[in-house]
């Protein structure tokens, strides 16, 4: 995976990695840990808030140095995100320990 910054709204991103699978529930867990980030503000116009910028799915991958990655890192503000179809959602990562639990490990 290449972890090269890209720019995109305005703020510079890196691809950090796919989601990892965890057992059959896998998109599940993940959905769980997205959440609006009506301060970020990326969103396709007349969505859940006010945009701060006109956010496409397709211009978010277009713009990205890794058009395979899952989820990236918002070098302003050091958290993960994940493209959706109307948004830049905030992706809430597990403690390290929690992570190694919910992969049976």
């Amino acid at each position: 995976m290449e972890h090269t910054p890209f720019e995109y709204g305005g703020l510079h991103f890196i691809p950090e990695r796919q989601f990892e699978p965890a057992g059959k529930h896998h998109s599940l867990i993940h959905v769980s840990r997205l959440r609006l980030d009506v301060e970020l503000g990326f969103c396709k116009k007349g969505y859940a808030y006010p945009s701060k910028f006109n956010y496409s799915h397709e211009g978010f991958y277009a713009a990205s140095t890794d058009k395979k990655c899952d989820i990236f890192r918002c070098v302003e503000n050091g958290r993960l995100y994940v493209p959706c179809e109307n948004d830049l959602q905030l992706y809430e990562e597990l403690p390290n320990r929690e992570r190694g639990r919910e992969h049976g490990r």
